[in-house]
């Protein structure tokens, strides 16, 4: 495959098709601000106005675009004409389920598309996914090794070189309170371990299970922060079991960077994520973590890390109970809150930087960008 030029600057397009505001986004949105102030020209497309209105916050050119399901079968020629009129060098879709209208207006529009896979859930399980990834889809591109695994099954004749991982990235903003002023702008207490849950209160992050495991752990109070569906039904479960005063709910955050600086561990207790941007939140830090085996957490907590200097824990299953007993050795061994908050400042410096991140993204889109005619 010919690559564009490395000083030819690109005019990409991605699309969210995502009806709410949530971590895949984020994601997507800090890439694309970072690609479009290395000088590529940047324009992404959202079915809805509410993800619109938060993406272009990081100052991004947004649009609607609705693509909506299979039997919408004019949503492909809007995609074409939209990438026509934005005269776009490659199109990075971020939606899977979207993936059907997407793939087939950009390839009307003679647009090379990169997928994003955005959850370990997005699998190329039917004919339809399989067809699409084999012949439409150029390239796709996972943050996690246990995804890339499971596309090569189930895709077993895509070409190596069209399957990639990249690992999430993260850069800490500037003016991170401390530990004591976030916990006191948050109303939270000031002395004490505080466990925090961080995310879209919606049922496959499993508030339930951090409740549950918290519950079982003295000497720590819980903190879910964040809102969704699922607020209501949390709050009852934590009065139910006698837990409400040690379990405090914040409530969404415009801006979660200080929860995670008033906390002294942050528990990923959902059913699926695909590496969550959370957890390389808290670990930049210097906040370890605890996990269920959910993809993404092996390859940031495990992975080629020594055992004894590792920055968190990835439970063995998805069980509250055992969830409770690896939070009960973190909570109550300061030594090891310590080694672990070191560990994970180092893993992000030396794995997950920003700029390590937009690098290889960059190189993947000039590599499939078509490339346009002197």
């Amino acid at each position: 495959m010919t690559e564009v030029p490395s000083g030819r600057m690109l005019r990409i397009a991605a699309h969210n098709g995502a009806p709410e505001w949530g971590g895949a986004e984020i994601a997507v949105s800090r890439l694309l601000a970072a690609l479009q102030s290395r000088g590529h020209t940047v324009h992404f497309f959202c079915n809805r106005p509410l993800v619109m209105e938060r993406a272009a916050n990081f100052g991004l050119e947004v649009s609607r675009l609705h693509v909506g399901g299979d039997a919408s079968l004019f949503s492909s020629v809007r995609v074409a004409r939209a990438l026509s009129r934005f005269d776009a060098d490659v199109l990075l879709v971020g939606t899977f389920r979207k993936t059907l209208h997407l793939a087939l207006g950009a390839k009307a529009a003679l647009v090379p598309v990169v997928s994003r896979i955005g959850l370990a859930t997005d699998l190329p399980r039917n004919a339809k996914y399989r067809w699409l990834f084999r012949r439409v889809v150029r390239h796709t591109v996972v943050s996690a090794t246990d995804v890339a695994e499971r596309y090569r099954q189930l895709l077993p004749s895509m070409p190596e070189d069209r399957l990639e991982v990249i690992p999430k990235g993260i850069a800490v903003p500037e003016g991170i309170p401390s530990k004591a002023e976030a916990r006191r702008s948050l109303g939270l207490p000031e002395q004490g371990i505080l466990v925090g849950l961080v995310a879209r209160l919606v049922r496959a992050k499993r508030g339930d299970r951090f409740i549950e495991a918290v519950a079982r752990v003295p000497g720590c109070t819980g903190v879910v922060v964040g809102d969704g569906p699922e607020r209501t039904t949390l709050e009852e479960h934590a009065r139910h079991l006698g837990q409400i005063d040690r379990i405090r709910f914040t409530g969404r955050l415009d801006d979660p960077w200080p929860a995670l600086a008033a906390l002294d561990l942050l528990v990923v207790s959902s059913d699926t994520e695909s590496m969550a941007n959370v957890m390389l939140e808290a670990m930049a830090l210097g906040v370890p973590v605890l996990s269920t085996p959910v993809s993404g957490a092996h390859d940031v907590l495990v992975e080629g890390v020594d055992p004894d200097a590792r920055p968190g824990r990835v439970t063995s299953d998805f069980g509250p109970g055992t969830l409770a007993s690896a939070l009960q050795r973190m909570v109550h061994e300061p030594a090891l809150r310590e080694r672990m908050s070191e560990a994970a400042r180092q893993r992000v410096a030396n794995r997950h930087s920003m700029e390590t991140y937009v690098d290889r993204w960059e190189a993947t889109l000039r590599r499939v960008a078509k490339v346009r005619k002197p």
